[in-house]
């Protein structure tokens, strides 16, 4: 797929995987891509990696409970799973696959840092489906989970060293927009949405006006030349920090040829430029604070680096999920966007 084709088009041999942070972000972000993918006589297979179990406030509206612990979170998790299987029925007419990987709600960040697990699993998913098209979360999503969940998938690509067609979305916070493709792919997209009687619960008009907008992807890859040959350090881009009020972490994630390193460290609210931030967990990654910029300097031993993210992250509780800054990459600019006015091909007709 070429980018500057106006038009997502797919052929029989196609394979299209969409790896959904929640039941619910597959048909807001891919319901119309999904049914011209399945239009074309391409396979289709939906991951999600959370069940979406961690969702509070619509539980407690809908089932007159305060307290909500861990068999609650598990009833509502398989609520959505089946509400998510109803919506496949209606997009896909039983010809869509699905998989659940049960990671925890509102905790994908968490799993990142902590270590390769999710990657293995994601890895384990591609090998095993093959796609020609990944369809996976903008990095630049506000939410948590979306831009988490966009990394380890690009990490898992690396591992994998499994080249596809790269298509991010983008739900929250998304400035771009595309166009309908087809008024019975967004009838049908309609139908299946509304069989997220949880989420509508509270929040109908906001996510059906999600629903209402037209898709649009970016065509994205991770940039893969080898920035430190020398291991000296990486230069990164953040979020500036001049107008925090809050405790902050700044989380760090760097892929070599032979490993993934990672490391956590706490901003101080008066830090100056050239602080070496402390780290408080992760691996033995020197970080100095610049402003706008964190220099990383990699331990000598390590390999040549591919890849890497960082990101100022809201430490402790929150009350809202969605991030206030977002993951900056290393080569942010080989991501290439599609044109704006994107339209998903009706190939039906």
């Amino acid at each position: 797929m070429r980018p500057s084709s106006p038009d997502i088009r797919f052929a029989q041999h196609d394979r299209l995987l969409v790896v959904a942070p929640h039941p619910d972000d597959e048909t807001l972000a891919c319901g119309e891509l999904i049914q011209s993918a399945l239009a074309a006589g391409a396979a289709v297979r939906v991951v999600f990696a959370t069940d979406g179990d961690n969702n509070p406030w619509p539980q407690r509206w809908i089932e007159k409970r305060w307290h909500i612990g861990a068999k609650e979170r598990q009833r509502w998790g398989e609520r959505r799973r089946g509400e998510a299987a109803q919506a496949l029925r209606i997009l896909g007419d039983g010809l869509i696959e699905s998989r659940f990987l049960g990671r925890p709600d509102q905790g994908l960040t968490g799993e990142l840092m902590r270590g390769d697990g999710l990657i293995d699993t994601l890895v384990s998913e591609i090998a095993a489906f093959e796609p020609t098209h990944l369809a996976l979360p903008s990095l630049d999503d506000r939410h948590p989970d979306h831009s988490a969940l966009h990394i380890a998938i690009e990490l898992a690509l690396l591992r994998a060293r499994h080249a596809c067609a790269q298509l991010a979305y983008a739900i929250h916070g998304a400035g771009e927009s595309g166009s309908i493709s087809s008024p019975r792919f967004q009838a049908k997209k309609s139908a299946a949405m509304a069989c997220y009687t949880s989420q509508l619960a509270l929040s109908r008009g906001r996510l059906l006006a999600i629903a209402r907008k037209p898709e649009c992807f970016v065509a994205t890859a991770v940039a893969t030349s080898e920035i430190a040959r020398d291991n000296a350090h990486l230069r990164i881009v953040i979020d500036a920090v001049s107008a925090l009020r809050a405790p902050h972490d700044v989380l760090v994630v760097v892929a070599t040829r032979d490993a993934i390193l990672r490391a956590t460290a706490r901003v101080p609210l008066r830090a100056k430029r050239g602080d070496e931030l402390a780290v408080r967990a992760g691996d033995a990654l020197r970080i100095v604070f610049d402003g706008d910029a964190l220099d990383v300097t990699l331990p000598p031993s390590s390999s040549p680096v591919v890849a890497a993210w960082a990101k100022l992250h809201r430490a402790g509780a929150r009350v809202v999920v969605f991030d206030r800054c977002r993951w900056h990459a290393f080569g942010e600019s080989a991501t290439t966007a599609l044109p704006s006015r994107l339209r998903v091909a009706d190939q039906t007709r």
